[in-house]
């Protein structure tokens, strides 16, 4: 099965983009180990090589990986794909990349229903993909149904691919590298297209379990390959495509980048940090100012006449930022086709294990598992979390004493909020593995469920972990006493307390985070040239990360990354959204330092997705449930916080008995809800104008791809909506030829 081995081994270290465009690769095992004598090692001498022969089990279990190989490249190749097979560098994997040519994906697309983007004269909308039919003579061709016209075309030059003349004329190399030609098939839509031919028991498809092959150990792999000029683009054009996508109202064309090359999900995870950096503007220089009326009239202290305001303020910011997410969400998932995205049957995940049986919805043989059974996994898992709270409200419990002992003896209280600090981002680490242990232990079918599961155990005892100190600080320390000892605040005064508390907690975790993002991966990417015998010549952190060895294949250097996990990033984003909200009314700088923080983190999660991690399967996304849900949770929190600090920890209303206390806290809270509910009914989460153009997107498209295009010039008459154009050109059937495309005669 490896005859080509070797001739498609030597093409992978050259661009191979135009000539054939491999999109997705298996990793198979082919040896146990390096040191054995395998098939590819024939024409390697016994004394040159130093390999050693298999032993009998080793061979019996490299002729089965043989086996499977052969039969799971058989199915590519039936399925139309071009499979090109090549050994790894130490001969003990075989990669097989996988790619298909528009015939191919054409006949998929339309056999899977495949939506595609029409043309800006058809709204730009999204229908299934339809191929070109001519018509029976006997009818005169009155059944005649010409699609093809109607999809948008997609250029390398939307993703800001140029070619060497085009970046510089006067010093193009002799020979330069070509464009893949315009094709209606996003690099996304590729992905999607060849994933659903490997996977799917459809007609001509090659119907691969890729579960089943990776849980036997018959598939190490499988990821899509990344494209190194695409990118280049977006690594140059980071800022506007990843941190401010939203900058133009109108052509929105940055974000786009993101979205055809990694997919929504992906897009719509930065376009919320973008989201929130724009957010934090306001605050955070309304923020500056209240920082600075409390330096002239109260030292510095939040506890002061302009508390009430600042709860206002922060209860309205909390309340409706989640809501005018929605909205931008919305309107982005018009523009992608994934407003009303159908939720498909998910595979099962490769670490399910079960007895074998029949799916009942899609008649095929799978593993299947008793939720009788999984229950006492789940309490079990319910009971480990309990106790990890416990333990964990236990030391926190000691810290605080702890500081308020070595506070009493002269020490100060900034050591203890610093280790205060450095131990909330350990114990999340430490947690963040138990809690996959116990939701791995759990046994959950799809990758959905599995990570609902594992979101609701982080986000429970991360809540806990980031903001139990600062809770107690705020409400329960002055005039309490813990261990028998007597508490009190700072100065007597608790927001202040709470303030610097915060603020070593936001300058801590900036500073780990730089540490683990960037530093770590430099640092093991140094170790590992050392061991290798190579030495780094780029001083630059992102470079070095990026470095691997230069005689692997591009394939092969993927392998060793990373898996990208997008839910890390949305779990980081959810605390520093608690930390910049909840405590508003104490510390009204805080929104300065999670702008800052935001950027950061953008950055860093650009650079670690371009850099450091392997290409993510491309994912359609509506929104960023269920954190979208969890980001309206907490902003429900902020409001109770804020109002809470305002009426008890402050010393504005002292004068107030503990009935009138009760009743302005109630009514702050009421007040936000109402405000919510106003704001919900002026501009609602779906707005009508995106409801309309929506409407008007599947009119058109049903015209055109239904009804054979009748009455194609009453379209015109609608074409000029709220997101369109106020002039748009008639709908063409045929495109011009300076497209490079030829017409075919009527």
């Amino acid at each position: 099965d490896m005859s080509s081995c070797s001739g498609w081994s030597a093409m992978d270290g050259v661009d191979t983009d135009y000539v054939a465009r491999a999109d997705v690769v298996l990793v198979f095992p082919c040896k146990p180990s390096p040191m054995v004598r395998g098939a590819g090692d024939v024409h390697i001498t016994r004394e040159v090589s130093g390999l050693r022969p298999p032993t009998d089990s080793e061979r019996h279990r490299m002729e089965a990986w043989q086996i499977k190989r052969r039969c799971t490249m058989a199915a590519l190749s039936e399925a139309g794909l071009i499979v090109m097979p090549f050994y790894s560098r130490s001969g003990d994997k075989v990669f097989v990349k996988a790619a298909a040519d528009e015939q191919l994906l054409s006949q998929v697309a339309e056999t899977s229903k495949h939506k595609l983007e029409l043309k800006s004269q058809y709204l730009s909308g999204f229908a299934e993909y339809k191929s070109d039919y001519v018509g029976r003579r006997e009818l005169n061709y009155s059944d005649r149904r010409m699609c093809s016209h109607l999809y948008k075309v997609h250029s390398e030059h939307e993703d800001g691919v140029h070619t060497d003349e085009e970046k510089d004329p006067e010093n193009a190399r002799l020979r330069s590298r070509p464009l893949v030609p315009p094709s209606i098939f996003r690099t996304s839509d590729r992905i999607r297209l060849i994933d659903h031919i490997v996977r799917s028991v459809d007609h001509d498809c090659a119907g691969i379990d890729i579960g089943q092959l990776v849980r036997d150990g018959e598939l190490l792999d499988y990821f899509p390959l990344h494209e190194n000029r695409k990118l280049a683009a977006l690594d140059k054009d980071w800022f506007n495509a990843f941190a401010f996508p939203l900058h133009e109202t109108r052509k929105l064309t940055a974000v786009d980048k993101v979205r055809n090359y990694f997919g929504e999900r992906v897009a719509m995870y930065f376009l919320f940090v973008s989201h929130l950096i724009h957010w934090l503007v306001p605050p955070a220089v309304l923020g500056v100012i209240f920082l600075m009326l409390d330096l002239l009239f109260s030292n510095g202290s939040s506890d002061n006449v302009f508390v009430l305001p600042l709860c206002a303020g922060a209860c309205a910011w909390s309340a409706t930022f989640g809501h005018f997410w929605r909205r931008t969400a919305a309107f982005h998932a018009l523009r992608w086709g994934t407003l009303h995205v159908v939720k498909a049957a998910e595979p099962v995940r490769p670490e399910f294990w079960g007895d074998i049986g029949v799916n009942p919805v899609t008649c095929r043989v799978e593993r299947h598992y008793p939720w009788r059974e999984r229950i006492w996994k789940v309490l079990f898992s319910n009971a480990v979390i309990s106790v990890c709270l416990v333990a964990l409200l236990c030391s926190i419990s000691v810290l605080l004493a702890l500081r308020h002992a070595f506070a009493l003896a002269g020490g100060g209280r900034l050591p203890f909020q610093i280790i205060n600090a450095v131990l909330v981002d350990i114990m999340n680490g430490i947690f963040r593995r138990i809690a996959k242990r116990l939701t791995d232990l759990e046994n959950h079918r799809a990758q959905s469920e599995y990570t609902y599961h594992l979101i609701a155990k982080t986000v429970v005892f991360k809540f806990v972990n980031c903001y139990a100190s600062l809770f107690y600080i705020a409400f329960f320390k002055e005039h309490s006493e813990l261990f028998k000892m007597p508490m009190r605040c700072a100065s007597d005064d608790c927001l202040s307390d709470l303030a610097s508390q915060l603020a070593v907690f936001l300058i801590v975790r900036l500073a780990m985070q730089n540490f683990v993002e960037l530093v770590v991966p430099y640092l093991l990417v140094w170790y590992r040239n050392v061991v290798d015998g190579h030495s780094l010549h780029s001083h630059s952190f992102l470079k070095a990360a990026a470095a691997v060895d230069f005689d692997l294949s591009k394939a092969e250097k993927e392998y060793e990354r990373e898996e990208h996990n997008w839910c890390e990033e949305m779990d980081e984003m959810l605390i520093l959204f608690g930390y910049s909200s909840m405590f508003l009314v104490a510390c009204p700088w805080v929104p300065l330092l999670a702008l800052i923080s935001s950027l950061v983190q953008c950055f860093l999660d650009q650079k670690k997705l371009v850099l450091l991690v392997r290409r993510p399967f491309p994912t359609l996304a509506a929104n960023n449930e269920p954190w979208d849900t969890a980001f309206d949770i907490m902003g429900g929190l902020a409001v109770v916080t804020n109002s809470a600090l305002t009426v008890f920890a402050t010393k504005t209303f002292d004068g107030w008995s503990t009935r009138q206390r009760v009743f302005l806290f109630i009514a702050l809270e009421h007040l936000a809800v109402v405000l919510r509910l106003v704001v919900a009914a002026i501009w609602p989460s779906m707005p009508p104008v995106v409801r309309e153009m929506k409407q008007r997107q599947d009119s058109i498209a049903h015209r055109h791809l239904e009804l054979g295009g009748a009455d194609e010039r009453a379209d015109i008459d609608i074409l000029a909506g709220p997101l369109g154009s106020d002039s748009v050109p008639a709908p063409f059937v045929h495109d011009s030829p300076t497209m490079g495309e030829e017409l075919e005669p009527w």
